[in-house]
């Protein structure tokens, strides 16, 4: 009888079996077999995950030097997290008269496991792991790193991608139209995994690894190679003036075709740092940028991002495909030129949480309002004339919104997925998917006013919105794409804190 073992099929089902795989599995499914390991092996190593600790980059480096192995990696993901470790400043200070258990069960120790009351017994084991945590990660001393670090890079010749990845996510993958890659799926189904995975305790020198693995690409001559990088939870302050102390050099990526940086803490302008990525990277097909800065209640917009921050007024991508900006300020003008100068190739946008803000007096209101800038004839945007302008001017065939939509004055849209639990509805009926339809395919617009007389809502009289004589656009509206009252700005009362 003729041997039906799964390691027969052709190579290419196995490899989509492999694909749908998470890494635990991949793991076991590698020492099934020769083939299994051929083709799981290309899945399990194409990200290298690293974290802080002489363990994790002796692993990487015996990877690197793997002959077969190290044909594999694409991607470094560094998670800079280090272990909490408060209690040995605490001993020093008390020149040893506080013993090194008792102030770790005081400062470092879980709050959730402090406050269990669990015995000695119990707790000695979790000190001994935490001491033997904190000893591999001072054994990584910062030139130690950075020696490691190029040798790692330089022995890794198909390394085209940068990750300083907090949440452990997978690979960043440029839009490529609706039909995914085996490694699009295989970066899914590891993703699903870690959704949970937060880290609450932002730590202060978290920026200082990104500008690090952009260093010893350079030192290893491996910028060139770099074809995308991706970022999250940075401090934007930090990241730039770490960023004005590094090699200009080590900015310089001619060949970056996926950017994807995402900053929790904004409370400064972006900087010249994140301009000279941009602009050295003429082959840019995917950018995403996220600057969670955006109080639209308070449109005090000081200490907001704007396009104009990092995106010179001529630039232009020539191969751009993919745009997601997220909580972002820009006059609608700036936005519409910025989006008609990459029509020719842009194929997939996302919009969340934008401001169109009307103009830069505005924007630069401080504390006091000059009673100058309150003349109503500003440039204003619109969101419902934006959708008209998405669908004439672009040919997308992927649009989504998102968040808060407003323009600093009427309009505050608050967009979110639906709820799905109301009978007779599906997704396809709510408003925000039949906007984002109308937008790719046209057809007739969804947006529909609602007649003056018929409005239900009423201003409240105790709030005076600063529409400056616009009228507020109601429109027959869900529970997907609904005009947030609370969003609008206010007159400014200078008796009342932002």
């Amino acid at each position: 009888m003729e041997s039906r073992q799964v390691s027969n099929l052709p190579p290419e089902i196995l490899t989509a079996i492999c694909s749908h795989l998470p890494r635990p599995q991949l793991k076991n499914v590698r020492l099934t077999s020769k083939i299994f390991n051929s083709i799981a092996s290309a899945f399990l190593f194409r990200i290298a995950y690293l974290s802080v600790g002489i363990k994790s980059f002796r692993n990487l480096q015996s990877i690197a030097h793997h002959p077969s192995l190290c044909q594999h990696v694409r991607v470094i993901s560094y998670d800079p997290w280090r272990m909490k470790n408060t209690s040995k400043a605490v001993v020093a200070e008390s020149n040893g008269s506080i013993d090194m258990f008792e102030a770790w069960k005081l400062y470092d120790l879980e709050r959730g496991l402090r406050r269990s009351n669990l015995g000695e017994e119990r707790l000695r084991p979790l000190f001994e792991n935490w001491r033997a945590r904190v000893a591999d990660v001072e054994a990584l001393r910062s030139e130690v790193e950075f020696e490691m670090l190029i040798d790692i890079m330089s022995r890794l010749p198909a390394l085209q991608g940068l990750q300083y990845d907090l949440f452990a996510t997978g690979e960043l993958h440029p839009y490529s139209g609706s039909d995914k890659s085996v490694w699009e799926i295989s970066t899914e189904a590891n993703e699903k995994r870690h959704n949970g995975r937060r880290r609450t305790r932002k730590q202060d020198y978290q920026e200082d690894v990104f500008w690090k693995l952009l260093e010893t690409a350079h030192a290893a001559d491996r910028t060139d190679h770099m074809t995308k990088i991706k970022a999250a939870d940075m401090n934007l302050r930090n990241w730039e003036s770490k960023g004005s102390i590094a090699n200009p050099k080590s900015m310089v990526l001619p060949n970056l075709t996926a950017i994807d940086l995402q900053f929790e803490l904004c409370i400064a302008m972006a900087g010249p740092c994140l301009q000279r990525i941009l602009v050295e990277a003429p082959l840019l097909q995917h950018l995403a940028l996220s600057f969670k800065t955006l109080d639209s209640a308070c449109y005090r917009a000081h200490r907001y991002v704007r396009l104009s921050d990092f995106v010179p007024r001529d630039q232009c991508w020539r191969h751009l495909k993919h745009i997601s900006f997220q909580h972002l300020v820009t006059p609608e003008a700036g936005l519409r030129d910025f989006l008609q100068r990459h029509g020719n190739s842009l194929k997939s946008l996302e919009l969340k949480d934008i401001l169109l803000h009307p103009g830069d007096n505005v924007m630069h209101m401080l504390d006091e309002e000059n009673i100058g800038d309150r003349k109503g004839n500003e440039e204003v945007g619109s969101w419902l004339d934006m959708i008209e302008f998405l669908r004439t001017s672009l040919s997308l065939s992927r649009m989504k919104f998102g968040g808060i939509l407003a323009n600093g004055r009427n309009e505050a849209w608050k967009v979110s997925g639906p709820r799905m639990d109301i009978p007779g509805m599906v997704y396809e009926d709510y408003l925000k998917p039949r906007i984002e339809k109308y937008i790719r395919v046209g057809g007739k617009n969804p947006i529909e006013l609602v007649p003056t007389d018929r409005v239900m809502a009423e201003v409240p009289t105790d709030n005076k919105f600063d529409t400056r004589g616009l009228e507020i656009p109601y429109i027959w509206e869900d529970d997907s794409w609904r005009l947030s009252v609370v969003e609008l700005p206010r007159v400014y009362d200078p008796n009342v804190e932002d």
